[in-house]
């Protein structure tokens, strides 16, 4: 297996870093899935649909890397599988988001008595040139355990929200094709912005572990808590409902999920989104996706049973 690939952009090696750090939060492990026209970062969690991903976190590799070469484990499989700790490279790569010397960076597949991701990172200024280096364990992940990294088959969800930043809503939702995660939804909401989300979730955080969401077609969102000692609801009301496909006149949707997750996605407003929507299975999970120009984070939080 061969892989070696060179960033000279400053904006795309900000955006890997801050992609990182965004996974660090997540988890302490992470796969990354290495193809010839794809990176992906996946998640495993056992508490989250079985054995299938709740992170999966796609980089179209032309848009970040001036040069690709990749070589799978044979012509049949030609993917790498490898398995890293997000923080420990968050860590490596961290000042990469403050600096303005970096010239280049160049990520290989090493073995440095153990398998390495190796990033040779160029720094230049006006009177000196030098070559900062760092490597990160990896474990290779073998063929027989590939069919666990599979895209996610969710299901058919009721409702979706969505917060657009910069593009219209019909050209961010036309954009799904054969990388990303594909389900079909009845009800389109708008959805408030993601920092404001998180403002409102923290506040929340300090009195439950978990958060009752319900999203309904007359453009009513709420986000609840429920302790022995009090109750505390957020109720955004006249929404815009953008497209209804039910057929009915009002339905309701719900799931209970983890706080702490919750925030830790709404913290990915890093990566400038152009769109963010909330899908809602009733009752099943809810599916966050985030999409901008260059990545696509998809995040699964299934429904808590009290």
């Amino acid at each position: 297996m061969k892989f070696r690939a060179e960033m000279t952009e400053v904006v795309c090696m900000k955006q890997f870093s801050n992609i990182i750090e965004i996974l660090s939060k997540f988890t302490k492990h992470c796969t990354i899935r290495i193809c010839h026209d794809n990176i992906y970062f996946i998640i495993l969690d056992d508490s989250c649909m079985g054995e299938h991903p709740f992170v999966w976190c796609v980089l179209e590799q032309a848009n970040f890397f001036r040069r690709y070469v990749m070589v799978g484990l044979n012509q049949e499989f030609n993917e790498i599988f490898l398995e890293f700790e997000p923080d420990m490279m968050s860590k490596s790569l961290n000042f990469l988001k403050a600096s303005q010397s970096a010239e280049s960076m160049t990520v290989k597949l090493t073995n440095k008595n153990s398998p390495c991701l190796t990033f040779e990172i160029r720094l230049t200024s006006p009177t000196l040139a030098r070559m900062c280096v760092q490597d990160i364990p990896v474990i290779v992940i073998p063929h027989k355990e590939w069919n666990s990294f599979v895209q996610p088959k969710l299901p058919d969800f009721d409702m979706v929200l969505a917060a657009l930043t910069i593009e219209g809503l019909n050209d961010s939702l036309i954009r799904m094709d054969k990388n990303h995660i594909k389900q079909t939804f009845g009800v389109k909401i708008a959805l408030p912005s993601m920092k404001f989300l998180r403002n409102v979730i923290e506040r929340m955080k300090t009195l439950d572990n978990q958060v009752h969401v319900t999203a309904s077609t007359n453009g009513t969102l709420v986000f609840k808590v429920e302790t022995i000692m009090a109750d505390m609801a957020t109720h955004f009301k006249e929404l815009s409902v953008i497209n209804d496909q039910t057929g009915s006149s009002q339905k309701t949707v719900s799931a209970r999920v983890d706080i702490k997750k919750l925030l830790d996605f709404l913290s990915s407003d890093q990566l400038n989104p152009r769109m963010v929507t909330c899908n809602i299975a009733h009752h099943k999970m809810i599916e966050l996706t985030l999409n901008s120009q260059d990545v696509d984070l998809h995040y699964v939080l299934p429904s808590i049973d009290r």
